[in-house]
């Protein structure tokens, strides 16, 4: 399974099993939406998908909706109560004790101690039907062949239920926050998830690319996908432009740098910087898809690629070279831990790494 991100390896098995057993997975889905996440001897060794800092603490998020907390850097980790079993993608914290998890089925999860106990706030069913009622909105009566392929993209989530997952997020603050995910979903919300506003209709995305990744810089939003799919929007969320891209393959990481650029990373090892109106190629050493990326405490940018290998930049994001170290799983996410540690999470579970260990800081 090396090379293969763990994004694109769940959707296409979770793709395959819907078209071979359609009956039966809609009922999985449904029983995992409402199963609390089972209790394991070693959660740390489960496949994990992502990880964030809440404060002094680590939470990672993986495979049957496992959520996993650290207070030692990484060393032990305790499982938190989840209230589903689905796979969740992406964790995220605005403060020491507030943040969210998104996931498959259309899941988003929320918690306010620190990732210990999580409570669901929207699924799948939800997400489709506020997808359909905004699409049609707009749409309704329209005969343009974005309009005919948008209302056939929101009728189709609906009939096929929640079976389609979150895979990134973005809050600002306790408040403030957006979900992307595949077949083109976005959501966001304005009071901390307790109402959810779909943004299907803001997209241009007829064919129902997957959305990867989002990111906000002050008022400005960017979000990327598949096949070059990138957009802007300046205005907070209320309108966006497709902006079309040096590279048309999968984005799948997008990064702010403090200088408020965004540095946008993907398939076979494309790197590009862009400053809201041009982009900059960034050389890379590695063809091989690049699926995280992470800053670390002294300001440098660290990328993984699904070859198991880490690249490195120290001025923002211009130039990067590789890491030596040995080769990783394939991993979900990294973060720098508090004691010099980076701690990688995915197919091996978790991974602790010194990161002084190749002079490279």
């Amino acid at each position: 399974m090396r090379g293969i991100n763990p994004y694109l390896f769940t959707l296409f098995v979770f793709g395959a099993a819907l078209l071979i057993f359609a009956p039966l997975v809609a009922q999985s889905i449904k029983d995992s939406l409402d199963e609390p996440a089972i209790q394991i001897k070693e959660p740390a060794k489960a496949v994990l998908l992502s990880i964030a800092k809440a404060g002094n603490r680590l939470v990672a998020v993986g495979e049957r909706g496992i959520a996993v907390t650290s207070d030692d850097n990484g060393k032990t980790w305790k499982q938190a109560k989840v209230p589903s079993s689905d796979t969740l993608t992406v964790v995220k914290f605005v403060s020491p004790t507030v943040g969210w998890a998104a996931g498959h089925s259309g899941l988003v999860l929320h918690t306010e101690d620190g990732g210990q106990t999580w409570t669901r706030q929207l699924d799948g069913t939800v997400a489709a039907k506020l997808a359909s009622d905004a699409v049609r909105a707009r749409f309704e009566g329209k005969t343009t062949t974005q309009a005919i392929a948008q209302l056939q993209n929101a009728e189709r989530m609906v009939q096929e239920g929640p079976d389609k997952p979150f895979l990134d997020l973005s809050f600002e603050d306790t408040q403030m926050g957006i979900v992307v995910g595949a077949y083109g979903m976005i959501v966001s919300t304005e009071d901390g998830g307790e109402t959810w506003t779909s943004w299907m209709d803001r997209l241009e995305n007829p064919e129902g690319h997957h959305l990867y990744a989002v990111v906000k810089i002050r008022n400005s939003i960017y979000v990327a996908g598949e096949q070059g799919l990138f957009y802007q929007s300046t205005d907070g969320g209320k309108q966006f432009k497709r902006v079309k891209t040096p590279y048309e393959g999968t984005y799948f990481s997008l990064t702010a740098t403090p200088a408020g650029e965004v540095i946008l990373a993907g398939m076979k090892g494309s790197i590009f910087r862009y400053n809201g109106k041009t982009f900059t190629k960034v050389e890379s050493p590695s063809k091989d898809n690049l699926s995280a990326t992470t800053w670390l405490s002294d300001g440098s940018l660290l990328f993984l690629n699904q070859a198991g290998q880490m690249l490195i930049s120290h001025d923002q994001g211009k130039t990067v070279q590789p890491v030596a170290v040995p080769l990783l799983p394939p991993t979900g996410g990294m973060i720098d831990a508090f004691n010099g540690t980076l701690v990688t999470v995915g197919m091996g579970g978790v991974i602790l790494f010194p990161l002084r260990v190749s002079g490279n800081r």
